[in-house]
């Protein structure tokens, strides 16, 4: 990235201007600052990103994800540069460009033991902000058109009909005539551009909160290439409380003696990355090109996370490792100590410790590979929810400015 760019984010980031703005923030140019300072080269071309111009509300997320200044903060200059003050192992890494307009940056360094010869780092959203809003949309829309509350409430549920429409499978459609051109995202976009404020008026606090917080400092975490697009699904959700509660499984297992060797149970990372059910969603299409992107998967998410666990665990296994982990990215909020002084995940849909979520089917889930359920599941489980990961990205954000402030 150009110097002025870089010293600019790093005054910004020490100041803890992150910690009170999100990451979209950082495209905001002031009278006295060029477009340019936003162009980076990519290959020996020029590249430009365009400035974002924020409302300072739940907005935001949609407007800038789906408008014209694009893409994702977590790939962002200002995400790079805060990773590699505050994670001890990418402290001596390379922030290099990536290659896509809007996918601006990676960090790349050399491997641990065992790992190969270099490792190169992603930004990655702990949760993701389309999934929960999805849902919360629908089952706002069957809440409305309880009878009670729309004699309470008939204008109320009238401006939110015109924009939000629920179909027999319940997701969330457009109420526009050509409904079958226009996707889902593409709808928010208009909506949040033109109807902000009686879709708002729906919205509950807690909710818009969340999309403030979505692309917040807290909510940022540094994964191997490959993570990312390895553990999307929209059907089961991407999620923190997810990504912690098979990562969890995976390095408690490195303290058996089964698993020491080769680092861990790979059952529990191919459901992470829904190996099983990728591999059967594209084998009603083409049983070779399942077979083909599975293995990508495995061979290639897989390892990397095994490697990022190595990079961060050094020679630790068991509880001591799965500790070091948790603490060395902050994630203390998002977990509950239990009486082992272990940190046990926390579902965001009912603020508990996993494990305490579906006894005994927790574990019988697991054991049988099957696909346990992160995403909330009614009106109340999306405002926990909501209000579970504000808490939590919050208090992260706080425990990462602090670190800041050490180096």
């Amino acid at each position: 990235m150009n110097m002025e760019r870089q010293l600019r984010e790093e005054e910004r980031i020490r100041a803890g201007y992150y910690q009170q703005h999100n990451y979209t923030w950082q495209y905001v140019l002031q009278p006295e600052e060029y477009q340019d300072l936003l162009s980076r080269e990519v290959n020996g071309k020029h590249l430009q990103i365009y400035p974002f111009h924020p409302k300072n509300n739940w907005t935001d997320f949609i407007r800038f994800k789906e408008g014209p200044a694009g893409g994702d903060c977590d790939s962002s200059a200002a995400t790079m540069l805060t990773f590699k003050m505050v994670y001890t192992y990418l402290n001596d890494g390379e922030i290099i460009p990536q290659s896509k307009k809007y996918n601006e940056y990676q960090i790349k360094k050399a491997g641990a033991k065992y790992c190969g010869d270099t490792m190169t780092y992603c930004g990655d959203t702990m949760t993701s902000g389309w999934t929960p809003l999805k849902r919360y949309l629908a089952y706002q829309h069957q809440a409305l058109q309880d009878k009670t509350l729309q004699d309470k409430n008939h204008e109320l549920f009238d401006d939110f009909d015109t924009w939000v429409k629920v179909k027999d499978d319940g997701v969330p459609i457009t109420n526009f005539e050509n409904d079958c051109k226009r996707g889902f995202k593409e709808y928010c976009y208009y909506f949040a551009e033109q109807m902000a404020a009686p879709v708002g008026r729906v919205l509950s606090s807690d909710c818009k909160l969340f999309l403030e917080n979505v692309w917040n400092q807290g909510n940022m975490i540094p994964v191997p290439e490959f993570f990312n697009k390895a553990r999307a699904s929209d059907e089961y959700g991407d999620t923190i409380d997810r990504m912690l509660t098979y990562l969890y499984y995976f390095i408690m297992s490195t303290g058996d003696d089964k698993y020491l060797k080769s680092g861990g149970n790979d059952k529990y990372l191919k459901l992470l990355f829904c190996v099983d059910e990728k591999k059967q969603k594209k084998r009603k299409k083409d049983i070779e090109e399942a077979e083909k992107a599975t293995k990508a998967v495995e061979t290639k998410a897989v390892k990397k996370t095994k490697d990022w666990i190595r990079q961060v665990c050094g020679e630790k296994t068991g509880k001591e490792a799965w500790n070091t982990f948790v603490e060395i990215h902050f994630l203390q909020p998002f977990c509950k100590l239990d009486e082992n002084g272990i940190y046990i995940p926390v579902c965001m849909f009912n603020n508990q410790p996993l494990r305490y979520t579906y006894p005994p089917y927790y574990e019988k889930q697991l054991h049988y590979k099957k696909q346990l359920r992160f995403l909330p599941g009614t009106l109340e489980e999306c405002e926990c929810f909501f209000r579970t990961c504000n808490t939590a990205i919050l208090e992260r954000s706080r425990l990462i400015q602090e670190k800041i402030k050490e180096v």
